[in-house]
């Protein structure tokens, strides 16, 4: 079996216009005060705000007696409590650092909105990468990539799902050398990768405003400038 040039497509700002996401409920969960003067961003957690903070959190008494008469769960419809709620929970407050808020907000609170509700990044953008594909299919194995947790594949499966794209290939990494492993060439918008690849690697640069002052020997705006990019072909061949 001939062993074919692999080639990733990232995910995030390429085909998924996360941060758009993102800060869309950034905004309406903390303010815009926290977000950033150059809104689009690639590090969240350092480029917007996030605080340390102390939470009260109501805590199951296990210690409940079995025998409360059921006149003491009737709630109040003034206060929105029942007598049983003195009894019933513990009162115990917990100090959270940044990083725990940004993570509750992110894989938590917001799962489901930001990895997979979602727009694509433009409108046909996975009719472009399906005729990406189906141009050099022969010749090399194409892949969608993208750095996800076990938290985060379930939604980015679910926005994968909505739109027209018919490549056959998968794969979700944690770090960035595992997404290495997977790739001879990736396409991708994440500086980190941009900025760290190994040797015998190749990195197409998909310009966005936070990778711009990142120097690449291949760049474009979209995937679909490489359709007809004499430079592509060129470089594919030479691999």
């Amino acid at each position: 079996m001939e062993n074919k040039l692999r080639i990733g497509i990232d995910v995030n700002e390429i085909i998924r216009a996360k941060w758009f996401q993102f800060d869309k409920y950034y905004i309406e969960e903390f303010g815009e005060e926290g977000s950033p003067q150059q809104p689009y961003v690639y590090d969240y957690f350092k480029h917007y705000k996030w605080e340390d903070t102390k939470e009260d959190i109501n805590y199951l008494n296990e210690d409940l007696p079995d025998d409360i008469h059921p006149q003491f769960y009737k709630v109040d419809p003034e206060t929105g409590e029942a007598p049983v709620d003195a009894m019933a929970f513990r009162k115990r407050t917990v100090n959270l650092t940044a990083k725990q808020i940004y993570e509750r907000f992110m894989f938590e609170d917001f799962l489901f909105e930001i990895h997979g509700m979602g727009s694509m990044m433009y409108k046909g953008v996975d009719q472009h990468i399906e005729k990406f594909y189906y141009k050099f299919k022969d010749r090399v194995d194409f892949r969608i990539v993208s750095k996800e947790n076990h938290f985060t594949i379930p939604p980015t499966l679910f926005f994968l799902s909505k739109i027209v794209c018919r490549l056959k290939k998968y794969i979700f990494v944690e770090s960035n050398e595992e997404m290495w492993d997977n790739v001879d060439i990736l396409i991708t918008t994440d500086p980190e990768l941009l900025e760290n690849i190994p040797e015998g690697k190749r990195v197409i640069k998909v310009t966005r405003p936070y990778n711009k002052e990142i120097t690449s020997e291949f760049e474009v705006n979209q995937v679909f400038d490489l359709i007809d990019k004499e430079e592509f072909e060129k470089l594919i061949t030479k691999i």
